[in-house]
């Protein structure tokens, strides 16, 4: 499970982190100090995107022969994008670069009138922006914040650790088959030492397999956590306690380990898929399937990771979700207990 876990996260995690895009610049009218410096400024904001020197001539040729999508013209105070084809990011580029030459020329014409250089008051700026606490809230609610290699990790981390949980508990059920359970009945151990001993263990082993993973990912492979690491380890324990919880349940319902074979990955696979471990819920419009994640275990789980890195949540943020897994897990184990009992009996 955890070989799968690196394998899946690793693979699907760098989908959409390609190589970077090279987009030609020129420009008829600035100079060439004055073309590098916006240039400069275009790449110091860009994401996934190079902006390039090149020659008029050159770019356009590029451009008819179909070789590029884009090309950029850079004036004083304007721009114009050449396309060759429309490309899913255009609008993204456009923005960008509508931005950084407004901000340029809001800078230029502030240097003018204060006779300064553009370079001394974008230091200004810089030295000044840290003295204040600047938050971004888009006021667009279809907007959330996504990251796809968090959102792999955390997702097949999570898919991957009910395997080991649930087919750990359903040991139990194996002990019970074979006559073991009846033994360690007859020892000095009471039923619910035997319940404890098989959860706990259930418990730490899924709980080591989650560090591991998480530990390995930020420390070795360099993948940032947004510093929530040390909230991480704490945000795993109520998903983990329903899990396990779950897993009793599971297993005091079937009545063989092939049933169990089949019914593991079915209710594993569906949960992922519910509770947003494949994509994030966000995206998801069927209502229907939006009521049906929230009796999940995997969306809260998932929810308090991101809660833990992306959305920076305060500790008071964490104690719905957490509390509604605690309610799920005694929900499930005290059914699970009580229909292996009743089967014992009969």
């Amino acid at each position: 499970m955890i070989v799968l876990t690196f394998v899946f996260a690793l693979a699907l995690g760098q989908v959409n982190q390609g190589e970077p895009v090279e987009l030609p610049v020129f420009s008829t009218t600035l100079t060439e100090a004055e073309q590098t410096e916006l240039i400069q400024a275009l790449n110091s904001k860009a994401e996934n995107t190079v902006f390039v020197s090149e020659k008029e001539s050159s770019v356009k040729e590029k451009l008819e022969k179909g070789t590029i999508d884009i090309g950029l013209q850079l004036e004083r105070d304007s721009y114009k994008l050449y396309l060759s084809a429309t490309t899913p990011n255009i609008t993204l580029i456009e923005s960008h670069v509508a931005n950084v030459v407004q901000s340029e020329g809001t800078l230029t014409d502030a240097a003018e009138r204060l006779n300064a250089t553009p370079d001394d008051l974008r230091k200004k700026v810089e030295e000044s922006s840290g003295l204040f606490a600047v938050s971004e809230k888009s006021f667009k609610e279809s907007e959330f914040v996504y990251d796809a290699s968090l959102q792999a990790l955390f997702g097949f981390s999570l898919f991957f650790v009910i395997f080991t949980v649930t087919y750990t508990v359903s040991t139990i059920l194996e002990q019970k088959r074979n006559g073991m359970w009846n033994r360690m009945i007859l020892s000095p151990l009471t039923k619910v030492q035997l319940y404890l001993g098989h959860v706990s263990f259930s418990f730490l082993l899924g709980y080591a397999q989650l560090a591991l993973v998480f530990s390995f990912f930020h420390f070795i492979l360099g993948v940032d956590l947004k510093g929530g690491y040390p909230m991480i380890l704490l945000v795993i324990i109520p998903f983990l306690f329903a899990i396990v919880s779950l897993g009793i349940l599971i297993s005091a319902i079937a009545t063989n380990p092939r049933q169990l074979d089949a019914v593991i990955p079915l209710i594993s696979v569906s949960m992922a898929m519910i509770g947003g471990a494949y994509w994030p819920l966000e995206i998801v419009q069927s209502e229907a399937l939006l009521t049906l994640s929230k009796l999940i275990p995997m969306t809260y789980g998932m929810e308090m990771l991101k809660g833990a890195t992306l959305l920076d949540w305060s500790l008071s943020q964490f104690l719905l979700p957490a509390s509604v897994l605690f309610c799920m897990g005694v929900l499930f184990m005290g059914i699970g207990l009580n229909l292996m009992e009743r089967k014992a009996t009969v």
